[in-house]
């Protein structure tokens, strides 16, 4: 019998999921792999599947009802952890699958891409999309014209949960960051970008590496692909101020201080 192999052990440390992890193995017999969830030392389910033995990471929604499990074979798993249950296997058109996250309620999902096989192509496909959990159903795409922007992986919220921003890096530079609704996915403002300092290799506005909402969701604070600060109303999209150029680590601690402050 193959030796089982221990691939990951993730403990999360928010809220309700901060006891819960998923211990997957893989290696098992026929090529199948094993995830047991706990809640602190108390098992909750546990499942065996060939599907198991692809994934690659995995995450909590912050109530704990929720987990999704990351894959290197082009899908994501999303399961109901009370039921013990897989409620869906979303399938993207690209084998590793980086990125998915839950609203802070956990009543909604980020993909960033479509999500089933009904797209008519492979850019439709990698469209980033919003779902509703219960009832499990896609509101939409978070991608605007030419997928100018949209979820990549990179999405924080303000201290309500009600708004949301991301900054898109996808393809070949990051795209604008934008604000949306944390309920609905509606689009709320896209952030102009800034053009490029003088004498610069690269032409037209620099896009969005990170950015973080002020608490009460009225402010963006974005970090550019040129390494400025770049405040902005994130409602309307109006620039505010540009703070000037900093390092990653600075930038870095700015944007936590203003989402935690708005300073």
């Amino acid at each position: 019998m193959p030796r089982l192999i221990p691939l990951l052990a993730l403990l999360l440390c928010a809220s309700a999921s901060a006891e819960l992890r998923a211990d997957i193995t893989k290696g098992t017999l026929h090529g199948y792999g094993a995830m047991k969830v706990y809640d602190g030392q108390t098992l909750l389910f546990q499942a065996t599947t060939r599907s198991l033995s692809a994934v690659t990471a995995s995450k909590f929604s912050p109530d704990g009802r929720w987990l999704v499990n990351l894959t290197d074979q082009g899908y994501v798993q999303l399961w109901d952890v009370h039921k013990g249950e897989r409620v869906k296997t979303f399938l993207a058109p690209f084998a590793r699958v980086l990125n998915a996250d839950f609203t802070p309620d956990s009543t909604r999902l980020l993909l960033n891409f479509w999500g089933d096989s009904t797209p008519t192509n492979f850019w439709q496909g990698t469209r980033s999309s919003f779902w509703s959990l219960e009832p499990l159903r896609r509101l939409g795409t978070l991608d605007g014209k030419g997928w100018d922007i949209g979820y990549s992986g990179n999405v924080h919220f303000d201290a309500a949960g009600k708004r949301m921003v991301t900054a898109s890096f996808r393809f070949f530079g990051g795209h604008a960051a934008a604000v949306y609704d944390a309920a609905t996915g509606a689009p709320i403002a896209t952030f102009s970008r800034v053009p490029y300092p003088p004498g610069a290799l690269q032409t037209g506005g620099a896009g969005a590496a990170d950015a973080r909402l002020a608490p009460d969701g009225r402010r963006a604070l974005v970090y550019d692909v040129a390494g400025r600060l770049v405040e902005y109303d994130a409602a309307t999209g109006q620039l505010l101020k540009v703070r000037g150029k900093v390092d990653s680590a600075g930038a870095g601690a700015q944007l936590e201080r203003f989402a935690r402050e708005g300073k």
